[in-house]
């Protein structure tokens, strides 16, 4: 045994195992002993760092105290330090409790390490934060390992790439004055466009716990584009791409667009600003004073079409009436000009019209009235409603190629009516445009040959080559020339008076009325009823029977 320097009577001694040992020596008188005294005594003799037992010191006082014979007494001992390990049930986390010495020796990098092995421990060990502990000398469930937590796999994503619908505001000119009527174009997309891409499901990243066993990922749900897409379908070569299969406007829906060809609207009015659409336009109210409509489609409109332009690609239908103004220069040749301007590449059927100019690439067709318009039909021009009221042709000017049909044409006030039929309104366009341009290069060639003319009386006066540039002008205006009369020509043989071609009146003609069928003209200076304008013998000839009616409505 180690000798512990004495205390009077008591002594401390620590055995080779490493026991406390505390020794009473008996004697007549006793001093006093108390747990205080003993710790200073154990202190004193470096031992105060051993561990003690449980109610150790106070055993000892009381065995003093109550006995007068010598004795030996195990107080404590020398421990080592020592180390826990707690693994969570999940085996995701190592934790980590560090015993600290007794006047033994302190826990070791590799106790710790062997402790790992003994567990099972191989993967996600934390070696800085075990240096850090035993640096600190110190533990209390401290993770050392922490297992690598599988990354689910991520659902199937959807990417638009369509546009963003940007908000319509109004458009500001140069000067900075706000358009309140033009909010700019409607997003459209066109058949082929590419809609929206799907990211398919990822099947995300594998883990492993600490004690290396692999954990599987839960995987994506791999979510296909939303089934029955109206207007769009997958690329057949690629599934993940969605493309648009009509022209029309975008509208995204979960996990998909659709494309819908028909823009379905209340009205037009300032609200929605002028409506511009790569397709149907369906217009359940008014289109109101000023508003512009544009489709690629056919144009449906509810309601009433006030002073506005409405130009479709299809048929424009209009269930109320159209009513425009219109400014006249005086000239009964001239037309006027109109603020309601309906046009058409198919028909263009309403209730009514007045002052309006109509345009349409096959019939028009207007159920009561037709009130100081401009109408071109490539086709018919049909004013009345079948079975109903007969309908009015009252002033303007009426174009079709083939029939004109009314219940009454002209009124009793006399306005002048001109019915023109039998030729290509178009056509008769373009042949007055060419007209025009012949007699503006005939001119110019007519003030080149004056020139031409002066300065060969005058040669002194031929500067820089003059007549030489004037000649080869006047060379090339006359060949532009002769292309011009050549297309103009080739027009006119395309304007041939088709076969069959009427004017069927159902009720009556009033004076004023004016028919031309080809290049003849009737005038009608008195009250006729109904009958049939239609040329015979290269005259217009009026006459009561009816032939041919087929084309009526």
């Amino acid at each position: 045994m180690n000798d512990v320097p004495p205390t009077d009577v008591l002594t401390f001694k620590l055995s080779d195992e490493g026991k406390l040992l505390a020794a009473f020596e008996a004697c007549e008188c006793k001093p006093l002993l108390d747990e205080v005294t003993i710790k200073q005594a154990l202190a004193k003799q470096g031992l105060s760092g051993l561990f003690l037992y449980e109610n150790a010191l106070s055993d000892l006082v009381k065995k003093y105290g109550d006995s007068n014979e010598s004795f030996v007494l195990e107080i404590g001992e020398r421990r080592d330090g020592g180390c826990i390990l707690k693994i969570d049930d999940d085996k995701m986390t190592a934790k980590l409790t560090l015993i600290p010495p007794y006047g033994g020796a302190p826990v070791t990098l590799f106790q710790i390490q062997l402790a790992l092995q003994e567990k099972g421990i191989v993967s996600g060990i934390m070696t800085g934060e075990i240096e850090a502990a035993l640096k600190d000398g110190y533990a209390a469930e401290r993770t050392i390992a922490k297992g690598l937590h599988p990354v689910p796999g991520t659902d199937a994503q959807f990417q638009s790439l369509v546009p963003e619908i940007r908000e319509r505001k109004p458009k500001v000119d140069e000067r900075g004055i706000a358009n309140y009527r033009d909010l700019g174009q409607l997003i459209v997309v066109k058949q082929g466009d590419p809609l929206m891409r799907r990211v398919p499901a990822g099947e995300g990243k594998k883990g492993q716990d600490i004690t290396g066993q692999i954990l599987m990922p839960q995987p994506g749900q791999d979510i296909p584009f939303a089934s029955g897409l109206q207007g769009a379908e997958p690329d057949p070569n690629d599934n993940n791409l969605l493309q648009a299969t009509v022209t029309g406007q975008p509208k995204l829906v979960p996990n998909g667009v659709v494309v819908e060809p028909t823009i379905n609207l209340p009205l037009v009015d300032i609200s929605t600003g002028n409506m511009i659409f790569e397709g149907t336009i369906n217009i359940k109210g008014d289109v109101k004073d000023g508003m512009k409509v544009h489709a690629s489609g056919d144009v449906f409109v509810g309601g009433t079409v006030e002073a506005a332009e409405i130009e479709a690609g299809g048929n424009i239908v209009i269930k109320g009436g159209v009513i425009g103004h219109s400014e006249h220069s005086g000239d009964p040749n001239e037309i006027p000009a109109f603020n309601a301007v309906i046009i058409s590449k198919g028909s263009i059927s309403v209730h009514f019209a007045e002052n309006v100019c109509m345009e349409a690439g096959t019939d028009i067709i207007i159920e009561e009235f037709s009130m100081h318009n401009h109408l071109t039909a490539l086709n018919r021009v049909l004013v009345g409603k079948s079975g109903g009221k007969k309908g009015r042709i009252i002033g303007g000017i009426t174009c079709a190629s083939v029939l004109v049909k009314s219940g009454v044409i002209g009124s009793n006030a006399g306005f002048i009516t001109k019915i023109r039929a039998g030729f290509n309104p178009y056509l008769q366009v373009q042949i007055d445009k060419l007209k025009l341009e012949i007699d503006a290069n005939e001119k110019e060639q007519e003030d080149i040959k004056k020139i031409v003319a002066f300065i060969l009386a005058h040669p002194e006066k031929d500067k820089n080559g003059l007549l030489n540039k004037l000649l080869r002008t006047r060379e090339k205006l006359e060949i532009d020339c002769t292309q011009l009369h050549a297309d103009r020509a080739h027009l006119l043989s395309e304007m041939t008076l088709a076969e069959h071609v009427q004017v069927i009146v159902e009720e009556a003609v009033h004076c004023g009325a004016e028919i031309q069928i080809g290049n003849s003209i009737w005038k009608n200076n008195e009250e006729r009823g109904k009958g049939v304008f239609q040329v015979i013998d290269g005259a217009i000839d009026f006459g009561n029977i009816m032939l041919n009616v087929g084309g009526s409505h």
